[in-house]
C-alpha cells in the first residue's frame, strides 16, 4: 500500500506545502522537531526515503524546506537509490541551479527548455524536453542468447528498483531467500502439534519474474517466480471469500508471463509461498502532476492509414480546417487558437504488404507516395503547431520494439517539414510544457486482448490501465508483439507519465488511472474488409485534445456517420 494517509491539509504542490509548514511559531527545539517531521513526511509522500545523517545535514542548511523541495524535484523515483544518502543529496544540491539538458532531440527542431522559475514561453514557442527516444543507433542488437539474457535482467533490475523505492515492498526478498524460510513453517507446525501457543505465521514478500503460470484442478493460480539465482512456486488461492479474496483472485489471473511482480504470503514447509496478496509496481497515488503554466492545448491522433481506400480524407481535411480555426464553433474557438502540439501515435500510412491481399485495399500502392501525400496534408497544419510522430506497425519501420523513427529514406517529405516536425521512436517520453507524455503505438494490445481478463479492442483503456499497473508496455514475451533483445528494456515505464497515448485499437478511449490521463486516439480509417473478417468495428474521426494547464481532456467528432449513430 502506498503511503498516502498524511495530513491532507498539506497543499498539493510542494511550494504550497512548504509555505504552510514554515508557518509554525514554536520554540527553537520544537521547531526543529516539527521541521524534521515535516521534511520526513514530505520525502515519504513523494515516494522517497532519507538516511538519518542526510536528514541532519539538510536541517543544518539555511533553508531546509527549500532544499527538500529541490531534492524531490530533481530526484527520479525510478533511478534514485532506495534510501537517499547524504552524498546523493549533496550532489543534487550542488547542481540544483542548473537547467536539465534534453537528450535525443532531432537536429533542426526548435525546442525551449525552461527552468522552474522562468516565465512561460511566448505564444509561438514550444517547450519540449525528450526523456526517452529510441534512435536507430541505440536499438541495434546481434540477437545472441546473451542479448536476450541482458534484456530480461535489465527488466528485473529496473522494476525491482521501483519496488525498492516503495515503503511496503522495500523489504522484498529474493526467491532463494524465500525458499530458505521453509524452516519457519516446519517450526510453526511442530509448535502447533505439541499444543504450544504460537504467533501468527510470518509473512514474506518476494520479488521476481513470472517464469510459469498455470491453473490447478482446484482453480488456484500457480506461478513460478524467478531471478538469476533461483525460483519459487507461489500458490494464489482463488476461492477466498470477501473483497480481498476477489482482489487476490483477479490479481492472480491478471499476471502475465515474463512480468516482474511482488507476491506476499507465508512459506509452507515445502518451500512454496501461499499468497495473501499480489503487489504490482503500479503508479504512486501520491505524486505531483505535471501541469503547464499557460493555457496551451495538445491534440492526440493516430492510425491515419493514409493510402488506404478507407482513409477518411474529407474528415481529415475537416480536422485540418478546424486546427486552422476554420469552421470552429464559438465555444471551441479560444481553445483551438491555443493549440501548439499535435501527437500522432503511429500508422501514419497504410503501408505495403502488412496483411494478405492488402494491395486491393490501397488507393496509393507506393510507400513513398503514401508518405508524400500525407506530408502534403500535414503541411497545412499551422506553423505554430509542433507535430510529434512515432511509427506504428503499418509504417515503413521494423516490427520489433523498440522501434527507431521512420527512416528518412521512405518518409523524406515528412522530414522536409523541418523544425515543425519531430520524428521519434516507439516508445518515446517527453516533458511538454511541464507535462510528462508517454507515446507508444500499442502493438501489445494484440496480446493483451487474448491474455488479460476483460480486455478488448473496443475497450482499450482496460489493458492500458494494466500496463500502467505493471509499469511495462509489453510485459509478455513470445506473443504477437516482437521485442528486440537489447541490453536495455525500453518498454519499462521508469517514470510515471501524466498522459499516456496509444493507438492501434482503432477505438477511441479517454480515461484516467491514478492521475494518469489515458488516451487511445482511434483512427481516421473506416472499416476495411480485413477488419470485418476480424470483427473489428472502428470509431473513426474522433480527436482528443487536452488543456495542458488543467489536464482536462475534450473530444471532437469529425466523422458524421459516427455522430448520427451516437445520437440515433
Amino acid at each position: 500500500m502506498w503511503v498516502d494517509n498524511y495530513n491532507e491539509d498539506v497543499a498539493s504542490s510542494p511550494s504550497g506545502r512548504l509555505k504552510q509548514l514554515v508557518s509554525f511559531q514554536f520554540t527553537d527545539n520544537t521547531l526543529t522537531i516539527t521541521l524534521r517531521r515535516s521534511i520526513l513526511k514530505l520525502f515519504i509522500k513523494s515516494g522517497f526515503q532519507i538516511a538519518p545523517d542526510a536528514l541532519d545535514y539538510m536541517l543544518d542548511l539555511e533553508n531546509p524546506l527549500e532544499a527538500a523541495e529541490s531534492v524531490i524535484h530533481q530526484s527520479n523515483s525510478s533511478v534514485a537509490p532506495p534510501v537517499l544518502s547524504r552524498d546523493h543529496i549533496e550532489g543534487l544540491l550542488s547542481t540544483r541551479t542548473e537547467i536539465p539538458e534534453s537528450h535525443d532531440i532531432d537536429e533542426g527542431s526548435t525546442n525551449v527548455i525552461l527552468p522552474e522559475n522562468s516565465s512561460p514561453p511566448e505564444e509561438t514557442e514550444w517547450s519540449i524536453n525528450v526523456v526517452k527516444n529510441p534512435t536507430l543507433e541505440s536499438v541495434g542488437s546481434a540477437g545472441t542468447v546473451d542479448d536476450f539474457l541482458a534484456l530480461f535482467n535489465d527488466r528485473l533490475r529496473r522494476i525491482k528498483r521501483i519496488y525498492m523505492s516503495r515503503i511496503d515492498t522495500q523489504g522484498a526478498i529474493s526467491p532463494q531467500a524465500a525458499r530458505n524460510k521453509r524452516d519457519d513453517a516446519r517450526h510453526y507446525k511442530a509448535m502447533n502439534r505439541e499444543g504450544m501457543r504460537t504467533q501468527k505465521r510470518l509473512t514474506h514478500t518476494v520479488v521476481g519474474m513470472v517464469k510459469d503460470k498455470r491453473i490447478s484442478r482446484s482453480r488456484n493460480v500457480i506461478v513460478q517466480l524467478e531471478d538469476p539465482e533461483d525460483s519459487i512456486v507461489c500458490i494464489i488461492p482463488t476461492g477466498r471469500e470477501g473483497v480481498q479474496g476477489r482482489e487476490l483472485a483477479d490479481s492472480g489471473n491478471a499476471l502475465l508471463l515474463d512480468e516482474v511482480t511482488c507476491i506476499s504470503g507465508h512459506i509452507d514447509r515445502d518451500g512454496r509461498m501461499i499468497a495473501q496478496s499480489v503487489i504490482f509496481p503500479d503508479i504512486p497515488t501520491s505524486r505531483e502532476m505535471g501541469r503547464a503554466r499557460r493555457d496551451v492545448y495538445a491534440i492526440f491522433i493516430s492510425d491515419l492509414h493514409y493510402g488506404s481506400n478507407e482513409f477518411l480524407e474529407d474528415e481529415f481535411d475537416s480536422f485540418i480546417n478546424w486546427v486552422n480555426s476554420r469552421d470552429v464553433d464559438s465555444s471551441e474557438k479560444e481553445a483551438v487558437q491555443k493549440i501548439r502540439y499535435l501527437f500522432i501515435a503511429g500508422d501514419l500510412v497504410d503501408g505495403i504488404g502488412v496483411y494478405p491481399s492488402q494491395y486491393e485495399d490501397l488507393f496509393i500502392p507506393s510507400i513513398y507516395d503514401q508518405y508524400a501525400g500525407l506530408a502534403d496534408k500535414l503541411r497545412k497544419i499551422p506553423k505554430h503547431v509542433k507535430i510529434i510522430c512515432i511509427p506504428g506497425n503499418h509504417d515503413a519501420c521494423r516490427q520489433a520494439l523498440p522501434k527507431p523513427p521512420i527512416p528518412e529514406a521512405y518518409a523524406k517529405p515528412l522530414y522536409d517539414l523541418g523544425s515543425q516536425i519531430m520524428m521519434m521512436g516507439d516508445p518515446s517520453q517527453l516533458i511538454v510544457e511541464g507535462v510528462s507524455i508517454l507515446l507508444t503505438h500499442g502493438d501489445s494490445l494484440d496480446d493483451a486482448v487474448t491474455q488479460l481478463p476483460g480486455a478488448t479492442y473496443k475497450r482499450p483503456a482496460i489493458p492500458m490501465k494494466e500496463f500502467l499497473r505493471k509499469r511495462h508496455l509489453v510485459p509478455m514475451y513470445g506473443g504477437r508483439t516482437e521485442l528486440a533483445p537489447l541490453h536495455r528494456d525500453w518498454m519499462v515505464i521508469d517514470t510515471p507519465p501524466d498522459i499516456v497515448h496509444f493507438g492501434h485499437a482503432h477505438h477511441n478511449a479517454v480515461d484516467n488511472y491514478r492521475g494518469v490521463q489515458i488516451i487511445n486516439s482511434g483512427t481516421f480509417q473506416g472499416q476495411t474488409e480485413f477488419m470485418r473478417k476480424q470483427g473489428i468495428i472502428p470509431t473513426p474521426g474522433i480527436v482528443t485534445y487536452v488543456n495542458l494547464r488543467t489536464g482536462a481532456p475534450e473530444v471532437k467528432f469529425f466523422y458524421k456517420g459516427l455522430i448520427a449513430e451516437s445520437t440515433g
